[in-house]
């Protein structure tokens, strides 16, 4: 926060925010095998995060007034077991399921304008389980034609909801080099927890989005791969995707398809729908003398329907993304057991979508918050991104455990990106804001 209120421009130049972030993860997995043809693989994993976070506003005479507060704990046990069995060199069976007990206390609490009372948004404390199942073969019809099949449910104890996702896959060895497959499969997602827990000022304490459905999508994907060389391979996938059973707001642009911010604040029903098309083509060199190599691109088209019943494009319809990959491993140590690698990663991809600022509207707020022209969700992009990636890691390999040191940096170009708008009550314009963050992360990995 700036303190001298005469150089204040943006509303973000008075406002004082907090935001603590913790997590921790673990787990312990355990693989029996009953014979050479069938193997029980049980996993059992714990997460833990915290956010504490919130924001205060303060007038000319610097006096703060609480504008957001936000605390949230949540808690995730994970029991995953999968049964696998070979009953021929054609046909392999897989059974298994997950379960996750999760365990939640939250609070998000937000002023509708400036130097007004706190308002409960989503409130939410006790515990829920997502139950997954599923049973899917492998059946070889023939040298060449292979089919994968199977079905996968789910079940939400907290509102009772759950769904049957059937999934199919046929594969075709053309020749030696050459691969066809063609697969279909529904899957369902349930939502972030505080959208369950969402409560407005008609409903008081009642949790209005309690009984949402899951979101659902229908994928159908092609795929071609060919063994260019034993250590090189292309692969193009075209695929379309079709969601439904979205949460939207009515007569509103409004989808959870577009969610990026920490909180949903409005009733939603599922009524959405979604679709995507698009085409991934991939180049990959595997590991040979110790040098490896990918080359990507993604071309796509995302979009979405609202509760106005108008067709958008998404939020994230960047319509490219190009990757170049390029790593390269040393064996170091007296028996040359150790291994020293390093990788960058390029990506070029199109900007994030915006929707069109609504001036008139902006001006009327009573805060200047920059207002959106609904009508025309999302109709303009931001210009492309330029962002490079690296990695450098020490592996030390012991005969009962292996030791990995690494350095990651993320974005060390410091490409800028865009995060929205603000009104500038100097100058009485709308200014386009914007930033870069660049992150190195330093980390140990113990295996044993």
């Amino acid at each position: 926060m700036e303190r001298n209120p005469e150089k204040w421009e943006y509303l973000g130049d008075r406002s004082e925010s907090r935001d603590k972030q913790y997590m921790a993860a673990g787990g312990i997995s355990h693989r029996y095998f009953f014979n050479s043809d069938a193997s029980l693989k049980t996993t059992v994993a714990a997460t833990y995060s915290q956010l504490d976070g919130g924001a205060s506003m303060f007038n000319h005479a610097l006096e703060s007034t609480p504008y957001m507060d936000l605390e949230s704990k949540h808690t995730n046990l994970i029991v995953t077991s999968t049964y696998n069995r070979k009953f021929s060199n054609r046909f392999t069976n897989k059974t298994g399921f997950t379960y996750t007990a999760m365990f939640y206390d939250m609070n998000l609490s937000i002023a509708p304008y400036e130097a007004q009372v706190l308002e409960t948004v989503s409130q939410g404390d006790g515990n829920t389980s997502l139950l997954s199942v599923y049973n899917s073969s492998s059946v070889g019809l023939s040298d060449r034609w292979t089919l994968n099949a199977g079905i996968y449910g789910q079940y939400l104890t907290l509102n009772n909801k759950w769904s049957v996702e059937p999934r199919a896959g046929l594969k075709w060895q053309a020749s030696p080099k050459a691969t066809f497959a063609l697969a279909y499969g529904m899957y369902s997602r349930m939502e972030k927890m505080d959208v369950y827990f969402v409560k407005t000022k008609n409903t008081g304490s009642q949790s209005v989005n309690k009984n949402l459905d899951f979101t659902k999508a229908q994928h159908i994907m092609l795929s071609f791969s060919y063994k260019i060389t034993d250590r090189m391979n292309l692969k193009i996938e075209p695929y379309v995707q079709f969601l439904h059973d979205v949460p939207l707001m009515a007569d509103s642009s409004y989808s959870v398809l577009n969610r990026s911010d920490f909180y949903v604040e409005d009733a939603l029903i599922n009524k959405g729908r979604g679709r995507n098309i698009g085409i991934d083509i991939t180049l990959e060199r595997f590991l040979e003398k110790g040098l490896y190599y990918m080359v990507s691109g993604s071309l796509f088209d995302s979009r979405y329907r609202g509760g106005d019943g108008v067709w958008y494009d998404t939020k994230f319809n960047r319509n490219y993304v190009i990757n170049g990959l390029i790593g390269k491993e040393w064996m170091l140590g007296r028996n040359r057991e150790n291994i020293l690698s390093v990788n960058l990663k390029l990506t070029l991809q199109g900007g994030d979508r915006y929707s069109p600022i609504d001036v008139e509207a902006t001006l009327k707020h009573p805060d200047k918050e920059v207002q959106y022209d609904e009508t025309r969700a999302f109709s303009k992009q931001y210009s492309p991104m330029f962002i490079g990636n690296y990695t450098v890691s020490y592996r030390i390999n012991k005969k009962k455990v292996s030791h990995e040191f690494a350095v990651k940096g993320l974005n060390f170009m410091a490409t800028k990106e865009h995060y929205g708008h603000e009104y500038n009550v100097k100058t009485g314009k709308i200014d386009a804001t914007d930033g870069s963050t660049v992150l190195t992360n330093v980390s140990y990995k113990l295996e044993f």
